[in-house]
């Protein structure tokens, strides 16, 4: 036999003895290695947001931890959010939904950019910028929020009837975001954010992270009322304590657990969304968010919530237009002492 005969026949009888059996074979060992690297992400997150948990528990907090510095964390970003009772720990959707749980952001599709302008009580005002990418499996978001305390009053041990001076304090926090999808029923999230903190002529700075989770367990299991019921754990405001002056302060820490449920109706076009949140703060009692949305045509969105535990705030209001790319939300909250009421817009852009 000749030589490139020989070759020949070594090529023909390799190619017959891979069987149909083999060549699947490493196609499903790739798949086995990508969901084992699926379960250690989640399990690592789980593990790390136990972790986190019990150490910032098992210190004792700082006597601070409870007064107004960093209480800016303390006010709602997103006028849906906020016309829904703040209930967003599970609700998969929308570029400004890290600031509520940061496994939420990798509901969007394509690219969204967010721009909110809050009049909270008190004159006091936030702004609120927030954009996000979705390349598939993984979703970026950048958010950046700026707060303002006006005129706050400057006075000495001595009781006077006009303060000594004025003066603001200012707020600023730059966060960064990633979630990843996992098994088309699970995503998980990383927010690290930068916090700076100003009032008359004293600043304090510091780095904070927020964990989340999102799992939908009846996807695709065949249960038409269980098919789009969300799960959402939150842990938001993790960090070291931040000095201001001779004092340190610890960040106001927020464990959540919450609820969402999503209902079609195709042939009236309308659609139904409840939403329901346990929400723990480190430094005050337990709270129940509760919050409804009903959309008619995929353009007219109408909002109710309700917050029990607080003594001066409970039931919101909002509202939603959509055309296009564009939609524009507003939302209401009042408050029952003479503080004021809140005002929320929010304009939101998809690419």
């Amino acid at each position: 036999m000749s030589l490139w005969k020989k070759r020949i026949f070594e090529i023909c009888s390799s190619e017959r003895k891979q069987t149909p059996g083999s060549i699947k074979k490493p196609m499903m060992n790739r798949l086995k290695e990508k969901k084992l690297k699926n379960k250690v992400l989640l399990s690592a997150i789980i593990l790390f947001s136990l972790c986190a948990i019990f150490v910032s528990d098992a210190y004792p907090q700082n006597d601070n931890s409870g007064t107004s510095l960093l209480s800016f964390f303390k006010l709602g970003a997103g006028a849906k959010a906020v016309g829904m009772g703040e209930a967003f720990t599970a609700q998969l959707t929308g570029v400004g939904s890290p600031f509520w749980n940061p496994s939420a952001i990798s509901g969007i599709k394509r690219t969204q950019i967010s721009f909110t302008h809050t009049q909270w009580v008190q004159d006091i005002t936030a702004e609120h910028f927030s954009s996000a990418i979705n390349t598939g499996e993984n979703t970026f978001g950048l958010s950046f929020s700026l707060g303002k305390v006006p005129d706050i009053q400057k006075r000495d041990g001595v009781p006077t009837t006009e303060p000594l001076a004025l003066f603001d304090q200012h707020d600023v926090v730059l966060s960064l975001t990633y979630a990843r999808e996992l098994r088309k029923k699970c995503a998980v999230g990383l927010s690290v954010k930068w916090i700076y903190e100003k009032i008359d002529i004293s600043s304090a700075g510091g780095w904070g992270i927020d964990l989340g989770g999102i799992c939908s367990p009846f996807k695709n299991a065949g249960k038409p009322l269980l098919e789009n019921l969300k799960l959402g754990v939150a842990v938001l405001n993790l960090g070291s304590k931040m000095k201001f002056e001779k004092e340190s302060y610890s960040l106001p820490t927020v464990y959540k657990a919450g609820l969402s449920w999503f209902a079609e109706k195709k042939p009236l076009q309308s659609d139904l969304t409840l939403n329901l949140d346990l929400v723990k703060p480190r430094d005050d009692d337990a709270k129940v968010h509760m919050g409804a949305e009903y959309g008619l045509y995929q353009i007219f969105n109408l909002r109710l919530g309700y917050q029990f535990g607080y003594d001066e705030k409970n039931l919101s209001f909002g509202m939603g237009v959509k055309y296009k790319k564009y939609a524009i939300d507003y939302a209401f909250l009042p408050y029952k002492s003479d503080l004021g009421d809140v005002h929320c817009v929010s304009l939101n852009i998809e690419f």
